[in-house]
């Protein structure tokens, strides 16, 4: 709700009093923190949009499956636990693929770096020297650690997105929108605020210790008055306080502009959504269709996936092994949508009887336990598959239709006659 999620924001309304001759703000001596708050708030949106968009992404990147292939066949050796369990010690394959994708988008790049011991981890910060025969990367460090030394581009994998354009677009829809919000913020404060008219006459303002009555009544009484809902005011003798404006039920006009900040809020996740290019329903969470998660899927987790893929590749196996030796890694995408094997039944049946999936390959899709019998290992196919010159070779000579006589058409033409 707009009224809560501001009221969070931003805490508590302000409140205003005016002196005869000269406007005082309460919120001046009340509470400092909230003018910077108005003025920070469209960052404060845009980071929440940001960080659920990293979320929805890496969510997806971590429920990949990395298949390691050794001459063709499917394997599961140390790169397999390695990039599917325990990258290093400290981080598991979701924690360590959300802290990948959180850098990345982040920073618009991003650094695994492999320690002697053979552990995994996502460069917090380092040095790049840029050359023609691979790039050196220098004083990295990882999990609140350095790692000496300097390593070649071939020793590390890389990654890089757009350059600069998502900081820009999305800095850019902040400062546009923030504008807008800071004037509906202001105009939905001041309509939850108190108002009034302090009166002070020449007698106080003559005793010698105004300025001292004046603060004490201004930061303490009026504050402790304005935040209680309940709440005696005291007054010092020559001081009048006459409150022209009360906090009350919504009015149409705070509803509307509770209304435009909500309104300016979805634009600007709309905006994030588009700039990630993340289906808006998807990043809420609210009304997202079939159709939704595959343009989410082929528009944004497929291309990142195969980023990292091929930059694992390209430095872990090498041309040799994968042209040559047939030995690379590559990601299924297959179990990052829950699947319901009910919904699925008939499809499975017909991946089954195509002889494109044995028994246990489905099992594995599902995310289900092998069947460790020879069988569940084999390809079936049904007969509708079969080749046409087998259908044929199987009909019965008796069976075959009957081929007209051209000699008895003749006859009959004859007798006809």
């Amino acid at each position: 709700m707009a009224f809560n999620l501001f009221k969070w924001i931003l805490g508590e309304p302000n409140n205003e009093a005016e002196q005869v001759g000269t406007k005082v703000n309460l919120s001046d001596f009340m509470n400092d923190e909230q003018g910077s708050a108005i003025a920070g708030i469209e960052l404060t949106i845009q980071k929440m949009a940001f960080w659920t968009a990293i979320r929805k992404i890496s969510a997806a990147v971590s429920a990949v499956e990395w298949e390691t292939v050794r001459r063709n066949k499917k394997v599961k050796a140390r790169e397999y636990w390695s990039w599917n369990f325990s990258p290093n010690p400290n981080q598991t394959r979701e924690e360590f693929f959300t802290d990948l994708i959180g850098t990345l988008y982040s920073k618009q790049e991003a650094l695994i770096v492999e320690t002697k011991n053979g552990y995994r981890y996502v460069a917090t910060g380092f040095s790049k020297t840029e050359r023609l025969d691979g790039d050196i990367y220098t004083d990295i460090t990882a999990h609140n650690d350095s790692i000496p030394g300097s390593f070649s581009a071939k020793d590390v994998f890389h990654f890089a997105i757009e350059g600069d354009r998502i900081k820009a677009i999305l800095l850019m829809i902040a400062a546009g929108e923030g504008q807008l919000i800071k004037s509906a913020t202001s105009n939905y404060l001041k309509g939850q605020g108190t108002r009034g008219i302090l009166h002070i006459d020449e007698t106080a303002e003559a005793d010698p210790d105004f300025e001292d009555t004046y603060e004490d009544l201004v930061q303490k009484k009026f504050k402790s008055y304005f935040e209680n809902a309940n709440a005696v005011l005291p007054m010092y003798k020559g001081f009048d306080f006459q409150q022209t404006e009360t906090k009350g039920g919504s009015t149409k006009s705070e509803l509307a502009g509770s209304r435009d900040i909500r309104n300016m809020y979805d634009d600007i996740v709309e905006f994030t959504a588009q700039t990630f290019g993340i289906p808006v329903s998807i990043l809420t969470g609210k009304g997202a269709t079939a159709a939704d998660f595959n343009i989410f899927m082929t528009q944004t987790v497929q291309p990142l996936v195969m980023m990292i893929a091929d930059e694992i590749n390209r430095k872990l196996y090498g041309q040799q092994l994968v042209l040559a030796s047939g030995s690379y890694i590559v990601p299924n995408l297959a179990k990052v949508k829950y699947i319901d094997v009910f919904d699925v039944a008939n499809p499975i049946d017909k991946l089954i009887g195509s002889g494109a999936f044995c028994v246990n390959d489905v099992r594995i899709r599902l995310g289900m336990d092998i069947i460790d019998e020879e069988w569940a290992w084999q390809h079936w196919m049904t007969k509708n598959y079969s080749p046409t010159e087998e259908l044929l070779e199987g009909v019965d000579d008796n069976d075959a239709p009957v081929q007209p006589d051209e000699n008895n058409e003749e006859d009959e033409d004859e007798n006809e006659e």
